[in-house]
C-alpha cells in the first residue's frame, strides 16, 4: 500500500505544471568584494528559481523576490529552498514570480550585507551588481512595486536596511526572525559577553601587531568554518559573531575591527546602530511611505532573546502608529518551522501581493 502510494504520488509530482521550474545558479565574481580584509571569496553564487511558465512565455516580464541567506548559510541554502518552492507548488498552485537567493557567508560566516572593510562591499554587491546582472540575464520587473525583498535572521535584518535604504527598488520586505534591538537590546545580546569582548579585545591587540595578518587569521578563523562553528560550543560561536557584528558595523577609517563600546564610550552608537536602527527606520514615515508592504515573523521565545523584544517593541509602535509594518508573533523559538513559514506564510504573502503583477511585453 505504501509503495502505492508512494507511485501515485510521484505521478502527480511529475503530472503537476510546476515540475519544469528550475533552479538556475550561477557563479559571478564581484569586484564589490575582492578587496576585503578578512579574505572573503569575491566569486559569489547568485541561485536563481525560475517558474514553470518561464520558458514557454518568452514575452512575460516576472515579479521577483530576493531572498537572503541567514548568518553561517552558504550559497548552498538554495537547494532546500528550491524543494519548499516546489512543495508549495504542489500544495497549491506553482508561483508566478521569481526568487533570487543569495548568501552573506564570509570566513566570519556573516558579512550582515553591508559594505564592510573586513567582509567586502556586500551592499554594493547586491544592489550595483547581483540585481543588475539579474535583470539583464532574466525577465524580472524593476518596478518596485513588483519587487520583493526578503530573508531570514541575519538575511532579514539585511532585507529591512536595503528595502529601507532603497525605496526605488523594493516595494515589498518579509523578514524571518530578523536581528532588531530595542533600547536595551545591545546590551542583553551576546555582544555584551564578558568572554566573547574579551576574544575580541584580545583579537585586535593580536591583530596589530602580527606582520601576515591573512596567515593569523586564517588561523584564528578555522575554528568557525562548517559545522565547526556550532559543534565547538557557544563561546566559539559567541566569538565568531562579535567578530562578524564588530567588523561589519564598528570599522574605523584605518581600522577594519573598530574597538568595542566596553573600552570606549564613543564606540557605542556603532554597536547599537547595526541592528538598532531597524527599529529608527521602521518607525518613520519617510521609510514607510515608499512601500506597500512589511511583514515580519518572529517567535515568542526566541532563543535571542533580544529578537523577540526588538521585534515587539516594533510590533507595539506600529499598531499604535497604524503603520503598514505587521509584525507576527509565532509560538517557537529562532528557528523552529522555518520551512512551514517560507511555505504558510512567506510565500501566499507573495503570491497575494504580486499575483496581479505579471506583465506582458510587446512582441
Amino acid at each position: 500500500m505504501t509503495k502505492l502510494l508512494s507511485f501515485f504520488l510521484l505521478f502527480a509530482l511529475l503530472c503537476s505544471p510546476f515540475v519544469n521550474a528550475k533552479l538556475e545558479r550561477h557563479t559571478y565574481y564581484s569586484k564589490s568584494i575582492e578587496n576585503n580584509v578578512i579574505g572573503t571569496n569575491p566569486e559569489r553564487v547568485i541561485s536563481v528559481y525560475l517558474p514553470a511558465s518561464y520558458d514557454d512565455t518568452p514575452n512575460k516580464i516576472y515579479p521577483v523576490v530576493y531572498f537572503l541567506g541567514a548568518y553561517s548559510w552558504s550559497n548552498d541554502f538554495a537547494l532546500p529552498m528550491e524543494k519548499r518552492i516546489d512543495r508549495f507548488g504542489v500544495k497549491n498552485q506553482p508561483i508566478e514570480f521569481i526568487v533570487v537567493m543569495l548568501d552573506g557567508d564570509t570566513p566570519l560566516r556573516g558579512s550582515f550585507y553591508v559594505n564592510s572593510k573586513a567582509h567586502g562591499y556586500f551592499e554594493d554587491f547586491i544592489m550595483s551588481e547581483a540585481i543588475p546582472w539579474v535583470r539583464s540575464h532574466f525577465r524580472v520587473s524593476q518596478n518596485p512595486s513588483l519587487t520583493a525583498i526578503a530573508g531570514y535572521s541575519m538575511g532579514g535584518t539585511g532585507a529591512l536596511r536595503l528595502a529601507a535604504r532603497y525605496p526605488t527598488q523594493f516595494g515589498h520586505v518579509y523578514a524571518l526572525s530578523p536581528g532588531v534591538f530595542n533600547k536595551t537590546g545591545l546590551e542583553d545580546s551576546f555582544l555584551s559577553n564578558k568572554s566573547a569582548i574579551e576574544h575580541y579585545n584580545t583579537f585586535r591587540q593580536h591583530y596589530a601587531k602580527v606582520d601576515d595578518k591573512l596567515a593569523f587569521m586564517s588561523k584564528e578563523f578555522a575554528p568557525f568554518q562548517g559545522d565547526k562553528l556550532w559543534d565547538n560550543g557557544d563561546e566559539n560561536s559567541d566569538y565568531a559573531f562579535i567578530l562578524a557584528y564588530g567588523g561589519a558595523f564598528a570599522s574605523r577609517p584605518n581600522e577594519a575591527f573598530g574597538i568595542h563600546y566596553s573600552e570606549k564610550k564613543g564606540a557605542y552608537p556603532k554597536w547599537q546602530a547595526g541592528f538598532g536602527d531597524i527599529l529608527t527606520m521602521y518607525m518613520s514615515s519617510s521609510v514607510l511611505d515608499n512601500l506597500n508592504s512589511v511583514v515580519i515573523e518572529v517567535g515568542d521565545h526566541d532563543e535571542f532573546r533580544w529578537i523577540t523584544n526588538g521585534c515587539v517593541t516594533l510590533k507595539v509602535a506600529s499598531e499604535e502608529a497604524d503603520s503598514i509594518v505587521k509584525v507576527n508573533v509565532f509560538e517557537g523559538d529562532h528557528g523552529d518551522h522555518f520551512g512551514q513559514r517560507i511555505e504558510q506564510s512567506m510565500l501566499p504573502h507573495f503570491v497575494k501581493v504580486l499575483s496581479q503583477s505579471t506583465i506582458t511585453t510587446s512582441n
